[in-house]
């Protein structure tokens, strides 16, 4: 027969069953892990062609293609084949032939005879005034990543407040995500 006093020794001895998360600390977690989740999806979709298929990744830094592409978007681009002139239309990756330090990001809006590309952006009003020769084309668009290059774009744009930003916001999400869900508080027993 067990005495009353041993039943009291056993029930200290005995682990104490955890409370139930507290539903904001979950809703926290959750959101956090989904927006870090969504991140790291779209960073593998943006670097699987590059590593896999050998094609270009760029941050857009102008608004000159908007509603197509806007700041930040990463554009994955494949290699342009030497054999095909990219048709009317579709975006391109070229040498910019007014500044041959930079890249350009635009539409093809014409071909001329010689196989030189009047491009243009879907945001300005007219076309480029220098053509592309075919020798100076990057890659051919084949893919956009929304967003994704945006601390990238507005560190490029010398705005690092907002970068800065970007970053603590990245950090606060990670802090959350890491948060455990259930309170570290000491476990006081009954009986004293």
């Amino acid at each position: 027969m067990t005495l009353p006093r041993d039943l009291a020794a056993d029930a200290l001895l005995q682990p104490t069953a955890k409370s139930a998360p507290h539903p904001i600390r979950v809703i926290t977690s959750v959101i956090s892990r989904t927006v870090l989740g969504s991140m790291m999806g779209l960073l593998v979709w943006a670097h699987f062609p590059v590593v896999a298929l050998g094609w270009t990744a760029g941050v857009v830094q102008s608004g000159s293609m908007r509603p197509a592409l806007a700041p930040g978007d990463v554009v994955l681009y494949q290699p342009p084949r030497r054999d095909r002139t990219p048709a009317v239309g579709q975006i391109v990756l070229a040498q910019d032939p007014t500044r041959p330090s930079r890249l350009l990001t635009h539409r093809v809006h014409r071909v001329l005879p010689d196989g030189d590309l009047i491009t243009k952006g879907d945001a300005n009003s007219t076309p480029d005034s220098t053509p592309i020769r075919p020798r100076a084309l990057q890659g051919v668009a084949r893919l956009r990543v929304p967003g994704i290059g945006l601390p990238v774009q507005l560190w490029r744009a010398e705005k690092p407040v907002p970068a800065t930003m970007m970053m603590l916001g990245l950090a606060i999400v990670l802090a959350l995500a890491a948060l455990p869900l259930h309170s570290r508080s000491r476990s006081r027993s009954p009986y004293t």
